[in-house]
């Protein structure tokens, strides 16, 4: 890496690349990629430079995502451009990032805004003053004292009726005519008591409803404030979505709110726009230089939520880029999406077990459990057309594209409610395999981590204590090598993605397998292998322990 032409574009750091990188002919599909060998050298150059000006990056509380788009200009010269995540950051601004696609006014220059914080301290004003508070504090004392108050005059009442009751009952031995008298005296005083009582629930009612009103005065002042805070929000977020233009290969503007709702999104994610790619995307066809390649990094601290590891190359968000990223890249010549490439085209789906109930197969590394929606090839497909008399929902349980090994399927309605029932009792027990990525010091143990969708990246899971599904893993240790691990997995819960996170999130195991491209560097395959399955077949009762031998080792 040589950077010792001048600086015609301060945001530009030209390239030297002796012939050593040849330049692609088409752009690597940004959601799905390896950065060649000239992007990941201007990475390098972009880290030794964050070493050297920026060295605290590392120790702050979160990492930052970071990019460099490899360009060429109008003269032919190759550079590089640099970006990073999020909104402008002055403390970074020591090298040369280029600029956000849209900058927010700030202060006085958004006005806007300061109408919209004026609300909001007025809001919180009226929260916390005296009156209001002292306003709430005696409503909730008078509606306590009402509700008690009426509950005690009715106890009293009813006690009353009963006292008048037990008297008609005795007065059968009175003379007619006493008993009559006691009758009418008895009525009387039911009627009066039911009146009082009923003036008296008027009256509590009354003074309920008038603490009410000035309650609800200040709540309904309240609400209309926020109302208007929610309309002018709502008019300042189109205003931003008008002006916040996104520009594309072919010369084309288009601002965010329409990017999306092309792309079929309603309404952009907070924070659309604001990732390295759409900003080193947008600085290039400003300036008229021609995108040649792409490479996306962590630098920092990892998340406790998602797994980011410092160094380590990351593809484009989907769900912030993705609609970004294709509007953008219009008029550049883009490599096909991988991932809608048949892997198991040619590859055989083996039959371990079957009967007239279920199917047990072992399916290979790249087959899809289901069909999808660009690749309808799939174990479901393949035993369909096997078995055209199989009737229900045929599969039970799924694996990952790039995960091989057992699977059941059922050929009945009946076998497949049977076998759902244990999965989710749990009585089925699952082993897998894997090798990871480096040796690990434990033997054997749990991971207990909590995971979600990261709806910014489907598919990826993410891990979340106040949101997640309870996921539950044992591990333990087969073999060692000096740079691999050979590890047995049986999972308790059968979350997405779960063997996959719990091996490479910070809190769990902390080294991903070898070759996973979500969470690890892509290899020739993932290495995580379905091995057995114990269960109780659904129709016959009899204890089933299926195994395969593993495709891989250490």
């Amino acid at each position: 890496m040589a950077t010792g032409s001048p600086l015609i574009d301060p945001k530009l750091v030209y390239l030297k690349t002796n012939g050593q990188d040849p330049i692609p002919d088409s752009f690597e599909y940004p959601h799905f990629y390896t950065p060649i060998g000239i992007a990941k050298k201007s990475a390098k150059d972009l880290q030794t430079r964050l070493q050297q000006h920026l060295p605290e990056m590392v120790n702050q509380p979160t990492g930052h995502m970071l990019g460099v788009l490899v360009v060429q200009t109008k003269d032919g010269e190759l550079g590089y451009l640099s970006a990073y995540s999020g909104e402008l950051q002055p403390e970074l601004e020591i090298l040369p990032f280029v600029p956000p696609v849209y900058q927010l006014s700030k202060g006085e220059d958004f006005p806007e805004m300061a109408a919209i914080n004026a609300i909001s301290k007025e809001i919180n004003e009226l929260e916390k003053s005296k009156q209001f508070i002292s306003t709430k504090q005696h409503l909730t004392k008078t509606l306590k004292e009402t509700k008690e108050n009426i509950i005690t005059a009715k106890k009293e009442a009813k006690q009353r009726k009963a006292e008048r009751d037990r008297l008609r009952k005795e007065s059968i031995h009175l003379p007619e005519k006493e008993r009559q008298e006691l009758f009418e005296k008895l009525t009387e005083q039911g009627t009066n008591d039911g009146m009082d009582l009923r003036r008296f629930t008027r009256s509590e009612n009354l003074r309920l409803e008038k603490v009410t009103a000035a309650y609800v005065e200040f709540e309904e002042r309240i609400e209309s404030l926020k109302t208007l805070r929610k309309t002018k929000s709502n008019e300042l977020q189109d205003s931003i979505f008008t002006s916040y233009i996104f520009l594309n290969g072919e010369g084309e503007g288009k601002n965010v709110k329409k990017v999306f709702t092309d792309f079929g999104v309603e309404e952009p994610p907070a924070g659309a726009g604001e990732c390295a790619a759409p900003k080193l995307f947008q600085y290039a066809f400003k300036e008229g230089m021609t995108p040649v390649a792409l490479a996306e990094f962590w630098w920092g601290p990892s998340p406790n939520s998602e797994i980011r590891e410092h160094g380590k190359f990351y593809p484009a968000c989907k769900g912030k880029c993705q609609p970004i990223l294709a509007h953008m890249l219009k008029g550049i010549s883009v490599k096909p999406n991988p991932l809608l490439e048949n892997f198991a085209a040619e590859k055989q789906l083996e039959i371990l077990f079957e009967d007239e109930h279920l199917v047990v197969v072992n399916k290979p590394t790249g087959m899809l459990s289901v069909p999808g929606r660009y690749i309808k090839d799939s174990v479901k497909t393949r035993i369909l057309e096997q078995y055209p008399e199989a009737n229900g929902p045929i599969i039970v349980h799924r694996l990952d594209q790039d995960t091989s090994g057992i699977m059941i399927v059922t050929l009945s309605k009946k076998a497949n409610k049977l076998l759902q029932q244990q999965f989710l009792e749990r009585t089925i027990h699952k082993t897998y395999f894997a090798v990871l990525e480096k040796p690990i010091e434990e033997i054997k143990g749990v991971i207990d981590l909590p995971l979600i969708l990261d709806i910014n990246n489907r598919p990826m899971q993410m891990v979340s204590y106040e949101h997640g599904k309870p996921a539950l893993t044992h591990y333990e240790v087969i073999k060692k090598t000096a740079s691999q691990t050979l590890i047995k997995l049986n999972p308790i819960t059968g979350r997405s993605h779960q063997l996959r996170v719990h091996c490479a999130h910070k809190l769990g195991l902390h080294i991903p397998m070898v070759g996973d491209n979500l969470y690890g560097t892509p290899s020739d395959r993932l290495y995580l292998h379905a091995q057995q399955v114990e269960f109780t077949h659904p129709m016959t009762k009899e204890q089933m322990k299926i195994s395969t031998e593993l495709p891989f080792d250490i």
